[in-house]
């Protein structure tokens, strides 16, 4: 099943799809059949959710017939403000580490740098390429992972427990100002840099741990291709890792890691106009277009 935020009027509303999204239903419609309390803000979901109602909803939603026309409303990313930093993954597949670096060693341990995102842009959203400052904007395609309970000291065998679904991200970066720096999060932070898809796909959709591909073309040529088995840390292994210093919270995203090709290493760099499609095979497909 997948879930996402939509613009109802003036209401933000929850909706869940079965797992065809060729069926919709609206969270106060689900709370209404299988009595439970309504929620109005999917983040509000993700936090208070048990396990049975997950279940139930799963059962419902593939053996009825949905109550939303999904066309007569505005879809929105999936988490229109994240709770907070988006956390990201760096350095995590091989050849993403050589392409940005000939002698490059692969890290001995993840590499975590922090995104600053009060908003989320999704599908369609225009992406500012910075442009007028002569910046280096690049895209970087990801899975992104979504909390779905509190994590702390969590072990590799529970991590899957804790986790409530994934997502298609794209790292949007100004490439200039991250190497300039010395470190990553203004570069990587430029309002308006941090994209996901309109929808949630719940765990239960997939093995653990998940192997979808990832890939990114921009004006229709492929730059990035690849599967999330390449991870040189899978997420078992990033989550239970993170979580000895630092609480996740149910919603926290954390952003991947990201395939070779991206702009920089191709040099190739974004330009106003330019159309760039995110995709994770068997969660979402969304495009976005630069602007100056």
């Amino acid at each position: 099943m997948f879930f996402t935020t939509v613009l109802m009027g003036e209401d933000l509303k929850v909706v869940v799809a079965n797992k065809t999204k060729d069926q919709f239903f609206t969270m106060d419609k689900l709370a209404e059949a299988l009595q439970f309390e309504p929620f109005a803000d999917l983040m509000e979901f993700i936090f208070d959710h048990e396990d049975d109602m997950i279940e139930q909803i799963g059962k419902y939603i593939e053996s009825n017939k949905g109550n939303l026309d999904i066309n007569t409303v505005e879809m929105l990313p999936a988490i229109p403000y994240p709770l907070r930093n988006v956390f990201c993954v760096g350095k995590n597949y091989k050849d993403h580490v050589e392409e940005m670096g000939a002698n490059a060693e692969l890290p001995k341990s993840p590499v975590y740098f922090s995104k600053a995102a009060f908003i989320s842009s999704g599908p369609e959203d225009e992406i500012s390429t910075y442009s007028q400052g002569d910046h280096f904007a690049d895209y970087e395609a990801e899975l992104i992972v979504v909390m779905g309970k509190e994590a702390c000291n969590a072990e590799k065998e529970d991590v899957e427990d804790l986790i409530f679904g994934y997502a298609a991200g794209n790292d949007f970066t100004i490439r200039d100002t991250q190497m300039e720096r010395g470190q990553w999060y203004f570069g990587k932070s430029y309002d308006g840099h941090f994209a996901m898809g309109s929808w949630i796909a719940h765990k239960s959709m997939f093995d653990f741990p998940i192997e979808v591909d990832v890939k990114c073309t921009v004006n229709g040529e492929v730059r990035q291709n690849a599967n999330t088995r390449l991870f040189i840390f899978d997420i078992p292994t990033v989550i239970s890792d993170i979580t000895t210093g630092i609480t996740l919270y149910p919603g926290d995203m954390i952003m991947t890691g990201t395939p070779s090709g991206v702009g920089m290493a191709m040099k190739k760099q974004l330009k106003p106009g330019d159309k760039v499609v995110t995709e994770v095979t068997g969660i979402e497909t969304f495009e976005n277009t630069m602007v100056e």
